[in-house]
């Protein structure tokens, strides 16, 4: 019991350390604005079916969202980067091969899973990812130090859709249309197996939101956004 307490401070330390020192800001939930600005971001993919099936209904209502892209998806389906960076989207990294426990792979191991994604990426569109979400949100002080030693931004959620467990269409848009405030950011996923419901959620979720005033933008137009 002790050694976990002691290994449970140690890494809350580190964290704090990492944010004083200025090596990383605080990891981004929700942003504080008068503005009725919220981010549509996705994680896990891209998914050779299920995302172009999101790119086309954020193409239909002109807006853009950041997708948290995993490394080895992106090396076997980049043409979809590009496509997202063609249309105007962000691109985070979400690891290469999504370890669910971040803090447990240590410095070195979760610096590989972020170049080895940093490559992916520049091989499929010549881009360098400036934003971080880590699997799970799992967040100690072995993500911030590592994200400070990359530059990244940590970036978490504030609204969670929950769709990875397959619920109906209607619980997703439920999920959402509860939560959602100003400065919202909104956790998806694009890549969801055996089956998504999440595209015909979001064909609610998208004009529901624009009917009452919510302007859809990426994270970092989010985050400039900030009082």
């Amino acid at each position: 019991m002790i050694r976990i307490k002691l290994a449970a401070f140690v890494t809350a330390t580190a964290a704090l350390f990492a944010i004083v020192c200025g090596a990383v800001s605080e990891p981004l939930k929700k942003v504080n604005t008068d503005e009725m600005l919220i981010a549509l971001t996705f994680d896990d993919g891209p998914h050779p079916v299920y995302t172009p099936q999101i790119l086309d209904i954020l193409k239909e209502y002109n807006i853009r969202a950041t997708f948290f892209v995993v490394g080895e998806n992106v090396d076997e389906n980049p043409e979809i980067i590009r496509r997202e960076i063609e249309e105007g989207h962000e691109v985070g990294t979400h690891t290469y091969t999504h370890p669910l426990d971040c803090e447990s792979l240590g410095p070195e191991k979760l610096s590989e899973e972020l170049k080895k994604t940093e490559t992916a990426l520049f091989n499929a569109a010549q881009i360098k990812p400036a934003l971080f979400r880590p699997p799970c949100g799992n967040c100690g002080g072995v993500v911030a130090s590592v994200s400070g030693k990359f530059g990244y931004k940590i970036v978490l959620w504030s609204v969670d859709t929950r769709d990875w467990t397959h619920p109906a269409s209607g619980k997703i848009v439920q999920s959402v249309l509860k939560s959602v405030s100003p400065g919202a950011v909104i956790l998806c996923h694009d890549y969801v197996t055996p089956k998504s419901n999440t595209p015909q959620a979001l064909r609610t979720i998208i004009p529901e939101l624009i009917s009452k005033g919510y302007k859809f933008v990426t994270v970092s137009e989010l985050a400039n956004a900030e009082k």
